[in-house]
């Protein structure tokens, strides 16, 4: 979906400390999983190799490809004696999600095979990280290595769906949605409402989303008017995540999702006041003053 302006979780008690000893290029990590690494970077110059650590394996489902991964990290620009830390999700307040195998190269390769628990080091030497273009956001010049310190939290496969009690589907003004792990809408033949309408399809037994939080979510969004799928997360190969209630999405999206319980299954029609107005999107199959119908199945929320 346009946006209008990217599982078992343990608990600290059950992680361990880890530092480094012998680690790549004679770096060294202390701290907790889960909580932000201590990192000592030497002022030698990286080995211009990628080097991957595993510094604390964790436990469950490895991460595979079409996996959306969330994770705490920091990173750390390194060139020679000069190196800052660039990157910080624990800075940030929440866990950042990383699409398995749309990552530059030295990230794919650190989280590949990793489970939730874990933490990985990765040194990321130019040529697998952001390249000659450098990454101006974090200050990465074309010579520049990465450092990534990852604490894995969970991951979450394309198959992932609501989990929870269903509930009845008796409004005949409504889309029909059908059951299963991958849902699909059949729109009637009527009029849409006049106004936002947000049905539970599954009941999920999550704490609430709250606004500001990052969102872990499937959904299929289709045009009233003609049936016509714009929008199909499963369809690209995984799950798609947003920050909930900060604008990043259409207003009546962004309303239908704060509130409701993680592992809940939502059906929302959306008027075009609420979604994109008298404006629409070409490129969608939108046409102006359309309204709109989403399943959207909400995994997770932190």
């Amino acid at each position: 979906m346009r946006r209008v302006a990217a599982l078992a979780v343990l608990p600290l008690a059950a992680v361990t400390a880890c530092s480094g000893g012998d680690l790549p290029d004679g770096l060294k990590v202390a701290g907790v999983v889960g909580r932000q690494p201590t990192v000592t970077i030497p002022g030698s110059s990286p080995s211009g190799k990628l080097k991957v650590e595993t510094l604390r394996k964790g436990k469950g489902p490895e991460v595979a490809d079409g996996d959306l991964v969330v994770a705490n990290y920091v990173g750390y620009r390194w060139n020679g004696g000069d190196h800052k830390l660039v990157a910080s999700s624990y800075d940030a307040g929440r866990p950042a999600m990383f699409p398995y195998g749309r990552l530059v190269t030295g990230l794919n390769k650190a989280l590949e095979g990793q489970r939730p628990g874990g933490r990985v080091l990765a040194v990321i030497p130019p040529n697998q990280g952001y390249g000659a273009g450098g990454y101006a956001p974090w200050q990465i010049g074309a010579n520049d290595s990465m450092v990534f310190v990852l604490d894995v939290i969970a991951t979450y496969h394309n198959g992932a769906s609501a989990q929870g009690q269903p509930q009845l589907q008796n409004d005949p003004a409504m889309p029909q949605v059908t059951p299963g792990a991958t849902p699909r809408m059949k729109i009637p033949s009527t009029a849409p409402p006049g106004r936002l309408r947000v049905r539970t399809i599954i009941q999920g037994s999550g704490p609430p989303v709250q606004a500001h939080q990052l969102v872990v979510f499937h959904d299929l969004g289709q045009v009233w008017r003609t049936g016509k799928v714009f929008e199909d997360s499963r369809g690209r190969g995984r799950p798609d995540s947003v920050v909930a209630g900060a604008g990043q999405m259409i207003s009546g999206w962004d309303r239908a999702v704060v509130g409701q319980r993680v592992g809940s299954r939502v059906l929302v029609v959306i008027p075009s006041k609420d979604g994109y107005g008298a404006t629409g999107h070409a490129a969608s199959g939108i046409k102006k003053n359309d309204t709109l119908a989403f399943v959207i199945d909400v995994l997770a929320a932190y």
